[in-house]
């Protein structure tokens, strides 16, 4: 890879500049490009392959070849193409879909090392099938599948298989048999190049503003740059490819933020820098696309929201343990002189569900552990600091925490024999029409010591109805799956139209303090009855906390106290973090109504209110308004007033998005509205009912958290089981 460790902003590539790309195009006319100018060469791959650090990689490589070579390869059949359409369900054609290429990855990977003939025997007999097969599409993305949608498809994974058919050739065309490689390059011009850059057909992801411009571009073209011989066609290919990724930067905004979420991220921005690393080498330079201050923040994204030990925050479509590919991170650190807070590891082939070969093969090839040991550990453990994406409206707050001594009754030991915990809180605004959408508008994340206490489910299992009208109704997609209230007994609504509008927000550069002040009124326009609904966060870390029987106190810190570890004893210290949520719901005035009908004392205002909090664990009552949930790291704590609230949790049981079983917990707070009212006296009464007649009628809900770190598994002693109310099982 080239290495540039400054940007001038001067040196940015004009993207509307055609006649520069058509000019080094020309250029290099006569340069045999197959040879000398792209793709990686075979020689270094296999030097590479074996490198102490990417043992363990190769062993599950091994593994899996060995497995490839005793087994047919599994057959994509009639039925498996038809499941989709008929039963909504793509994941039976896809794993078999995903364990051809997966094999095929192995064995290409494999078949470099030349004692190993046998193996490239293999590799000829899986390139022919995959050339065999009816078409490189997935059903989910070809409407019916009848033959007039298959033929001249160009979908993202009919993208990756000529992407990656094009270099296993290049990097085992000595080896291959010539008839296989005729083979190939024929499939590539039929399926891919002649609709594409021949027939110039319109295909919609060449201006979407979202990974399939990037992908579906970017790999045609890296295929274009390897197989095509025709200079004006690959000139054509490469004016196109680079449309596309000007298409694909449209969905960025200058804070670099990626609404997909980061799983996305690695998929679109990966396939934009595999594209460009490799334009840049055929252009010998010439062309380089990885530059600017747009570019630079697009790159710092998954650093700017990785919380701690490997854990993300995962809006959208994505995982909070996403796997960030090693040598696309390696690539960009050095690139951009950036800061890797994670510890290297080098993701395995099968565990990738996909088994892209993109990653694979630049994992090996670009991977630098050099880049991993920059920061020293103590330094990364302890990595404090806020941001705000101010186009995408995601803000997060990280701050390192001392732990308390893992010491039981002992509370003499010296604070700087403490260890550091990593605190870290985010909130999101922005609208509910983003790419791989959620509506999920003042969601927040409470995140300690690599764990998110209070989350975000992230990806649902993907199914024809996961897309389809009514998706807004699954727990991954709804605002019941997220920590946003329930209003007039309406969710939040899908659309551009609700959007959240930041009147205010405030961030100190440490991380220790950020507050924000949302009108999220538009996101529940079904709500007839209501006039406004903001939500004020407030988060302080860092800061010396008092228990005063249940309640909350916030000092400057000073002084060398040490926790006890039990926030709720009076006057003890404990180093903590806070999040204050204060929600209030204004409703609309009845003009036609008496004054009695338009009070907080009528039924249908009961049950107007209901907050949730979404965890992976179930909290316990410690009394009536205040939860635990516990954590391996810190106790979280809510504190709520019991008098005006009602709470309640209940299990959900779903499959995330590798169809593996998981359980979250919702818990409501449910607004007791006649219960509270019936209590008052008549005088208290009559003055709601004059208030109601000069303003809006207003309910409040506040709640604070409180992050308490502890010292590994704390001796918990029996509680009131919440959870144990109900248990709910979400449709798949």
């Amino acid at each position: 890879m080239r290495v540039r460790y400054a940007l001038d902003e001067s040196e940015v590539l004009d993207w509307t500049d055609e006649e520069q790309i058509q000019q080094v195009f020309l250029n290099i006319n006569n340069r045999n490009h197959v040879q000398e100018g792209a793709g990686f060469k075979a020689d270094e791959l296999r030097e590479k392959l074996f490198r102490p650090e990417l043992a363990e990689m190769l062993t599950d490589l091994r593994r899996y070849g060995e497995q490839a070579l005793r087994e047919p390869l599994p057959l994509l059949t009639f039925q498996l193409f038809r499941q989709f359409g008929r039963e909504g369900d793509r994941k039976a054609y896809e794993q078999v879909y995903f364990e051809r290429r997966g094999r095929l990855a192995a064995v290409a990977m494999l078949a470099l090392d030349a004692g190993t003939p046998h193996m490239v025997h293999a590799l000829e007999e899986m390139l022919w099938a995959v050339c065999d097969e009816y078409t490189w599409c997935l059903p989910a993305h070809l409407g019916t599948g009848e033959a007039e949608q298959v033929a001249g498809n160009i979908d993202l994974f009919a993208a990756e298989t000529v992407h990656m058919l094009a270099e296993i050739v290049i990097l085992h065309r000595h080896h291959l048999d010539a008839l296989v490689v005729e083979r190939i390059r024929k499939e590539a011009e039929r399926r891919i190049f002649t609709p594409l850059y021949r027939e110039k057909r319109a295909y919609h992801w060449q201006i979407a503003d979202h990974n399939w411009s990037a992908v579906c571009g970017g790999c045609c073209g890296m295929a274009a740059l390897l197989l095509l011989e025709d200079q004006a066609m690959l000139l054509e290919a490469n004016r196109q490819t680079i449309n596309c990724m000007k298409a694909f930067l449209s969905g960025y905004g200058e804070d670099g933020g990626c609404a997909e979420g980061i799983g996305y991220w690695v998929y679109g921005f990966g396939y934009f820098v595999y594209y460009a690393e490799m334009l840049l080498d055929y252009t010998e330079g010439a062309l380089d696309l990885l530059q600017g201050s747009k570019i630079a923040a697009i790159a710092a994204f998954p650093l700017r929201i990785h919380l701690s030990g490997g854990t993300f925050i995962n809006y959208s479509d994505s995982s909070e343990h996403e796997e960030i590919p090693s040598g696309l991170l390696s690539l960009l650190a050095v690139r951009f002189g950036m800061e890797v807070d994670l510890p290297l590891r080098i993701p395995r082939l099968t565990e990738d569900p996909c088994r892209r070969w993109a990653h694979l093969l630049r994992n090996v090839m670009w991977s630098d552990p050099v880049v991993y040991k920059r920061i020293h550990r103590e330094a990364a453990e302890q990595a404090s600091g806020g941001f705000i994406f101010q186009q995408l409206e995601w803000m997060v707050a990280k701050h390192a925490l001392h732990m308390p001594p893992n010491v039981q009754g002992e509370t003499s030991k010296p604070c700087s024999d403490r260890e550091w915990v990593q605190v870290a809180c985010s909130f999101k605004g922005g609208h509910n029409d983003e790419p791989h959408n959620h509506n999920d508008l003042g969601q927040v994340i409470i995140h300690c010591g690599g764990e998110n206490i209070l989350c975000d489910p992230g990806a649902g299992l993907y199914t024809q109805a996961y897309f389809a009208p009514g998706r807004e109704q699954l727990f991954h997609i709804s605002s019941a799956g997220h920590n946003v209230p329930l209003i007039g007994g309406c969710e939040q609504r899908s659309g551009r139209k609700a959007e959240a509008e930041l009147l205010e927000f405030r961030l100190e550069p440490d991380g220790s303090e950020m507050q924000a002040l949302f009108d999220l009124t538009r996101a529940y326009s079904e709500a007839t009855t209501l006039h406004r609904y903001t939500r004020h966060l407030s988060w302080k870390a860092g800061q010396d906390c008092v228990g005063m029987n249940g309640t909350m106190e916030v000092k400057e810190r000073g002084g060398s106290c040490c926790s006890t570890g039990n926030p709720s004893d009076p006057g003890v210290h404990v180093d903590m973090a806070t999040l204050r949520i204060i929600d209030r719901f204004q409703w609309k005035m009845d003009t036609e109504a008496d004054t009695t009908k338009s009070s907080l004392n009528e039924p249908y205002v009961e049950a107007q209110v209901v907050e949730r909090w979404i965890s992976r664990v179930g909290p316990t009552m410690e009394k009536e308004g205040r939860l635990r949930w516990q954590a391996s790291q810190a106790n979280l704590y809510m504190n709520y007033d019991a008098v005006q609230w009602r709470v309640q949790t209940e299990a959900v049981h779903t499959v995330d998005h590798d169809q593996v079983p998981v359980t979250f917990y919702r818990t409501s707070l449910v607004w007791k509205g006649n219960e509270v009212t019936a209590t008052k006296s008549e005088d208290e009464r009559v003055e709601d009912a004059e208030t109601a007649n000069d303003a809006p009628l207003e309910i409040v809900c506040q709640v604070d958290f409180m992050v308490e770190p502890h010292q590994g598994e704390a001796e918990v002693s029996p509680r009131e089981s919440l959870y144990s109310h109900s248990d709910i099982s979400m449709e798949k």
